[in-house]
């Protein structure tokens, strides 16, 4: 069995605010989510900038954040799509951050109680794959079958001292940039040192299409393919040669049934880190040869979500599609690099967007692509 899917309803929460409203506007707008931070006594501190939601004082902070934003997006997005209870979940979850409190272990467990879903749970760990690799598993199960609607994505922020000096350590951050925050990440730049700490929740609503359109669903766009993979090359680094990935977003456009060339633009993962940006560069290279599809790299605005990064960006990836508008995420200081030039969206942005690939690269070696398309 064979069924087509399609996305019925959209959450976000992102350093611009709650809803998708709001992170669509922003991007399109221009507008970066990264900023100073202003924690007592870390002025001294080398990395200065995150993309951190802001804490109304009604808030209690020992709660599970990252649960929280999970919550707020999925609400989104079952409320924008008319999907009920029943619907399954699939998802990845951020880990509790420092004095957060929370109850038992099993995040998604927690997440379809507060929310009421009933249908099947599928969770993944795959790093910076992993909701990306979630959304991939919800609709397999659904185009062979075995369930009619799941609601995936995945919350994640690493805004507190144990994640940003442990990614640091790492060599991972962009240091400094207190000035001018909206700078510090240059995915597939010249200037590029490193990425951006963001944090958030991104959810959408998979559906079966003909159940979708029997009760008047407003469809976004479709999932038409999907794949994952592993590099099992090194804990950080990718591999240089970007063979495991190529073979992912190969394998992707064969899920998909579509040819290089039929895709029109890419919301690439470009971290803004050296190596990363250099060997996903090589990867589209090897992909689509002389014919580059358009690339935009949201983490230049919005951060690196970790586990979330990928649910995040397949919303835009989404909105993009509905409404017809691929949007620029170049800084103004953004200057092209020769060693991994892209076809990056200039400001302006661009209309007729047809089918968008969404691919994900996480630590282990981890690998996952989407392939959404107008339907």
């Amino acid at each position: 069995m064979s069924r087509r899917v399609v996305i019925t309803g959209v959450g976000a929460v992102t350093g611009y605010g709650v809803g998708t409203k709001v992170f669509w506007e922003g991007v399109v707008e221009g507008r970066s989510a990264v900023r100073a931070l202003e924690w007592n006594g870390w002025e001294k501190s080398p990395v200065q900038v995150a993309a951190q939601i802001g804490e109304e004082k009604s808030e209690k902070r020992e709660e599970w954040r990252s649960l929280r934003w999970a919550r707020l997006a999925l609400q989104e997005a079952m409320k924008s799509s008319g999907v009920g209870c029943g619907a399954g979940l699939a998802g990845a979850i951020g880990w509790p951050g420092p004095g957060e409190k929370w109850e038992g272990q099993d995040s998604l467990e927690n997440l379809a109680r507060e929310v009421g879903l009933e249908g099947e749970r599928v969770e993944s760990l795959a790093a910076c794959a992993a909701s990306t690799q979630a959304i991939a598993e919800a609709f397999w199960m659904i185009r062979e079958g075995e369930v009619d609607e799941m609601v995936t994505g995945g919350a994640d922020g690493r805004v507190h001292l144990g994640g940003l000096l442990g990614y640091d350590r790492l060599g991972a951050l962009a240091r400094g940039f207190r000035e001018k925050p909206e700078e510090a990440c240059q995915p597939f730049g010249l200037g590029r040192s490193g990425f951006v700490v963001g944090e958030g929740a991104g959810f959408l609503v998979l559906e079966e299409r003909d159940k979708a359109m029997a009760r008047g669903a407003n469809i976004l766009a479709e999932v038409r393919g999907a794949a994952v993979g592993c590099d099992a090359w090194r804990v950080t680094d990718p591999r240089e040669d970007a063979v495991e990935a190529v073979a992912c977003v190969a394998a992707c456009l064969r899920d998909a049934g579509l040819e290089a060339g039929e895709v029109d633009a890419v919301v690439a993962h470009g971290t803004g880190t050296v190596a990363n940006d250099r060997a996903e560069a090589k990867m589209l290279r090897e992909v689509f040869g002389k014919r580059s599809p358009w690339v935009i790299a949201p983490k230049g605005r919005i951060g690196h979500l970790s586990m979330a990064c990928g649910a995040v960006e397949s919303v835009l990836a989404v909105q993009s599609i509905a409404e017809d508008f691929l949007p620029s995420t170049l800084g103004k200081e953004w200057r092209a690099d020769p060693e991994c030039l892209v076809r990056m969206v200039e400001v302006g942005g661009k209309k007729g967007v047809q089918a968008i690939l969404k691919p994900s690269f996480g630590f282990g070696g981890q690998n996952a692509c989407l392939l959404f398309i107008r339907t």
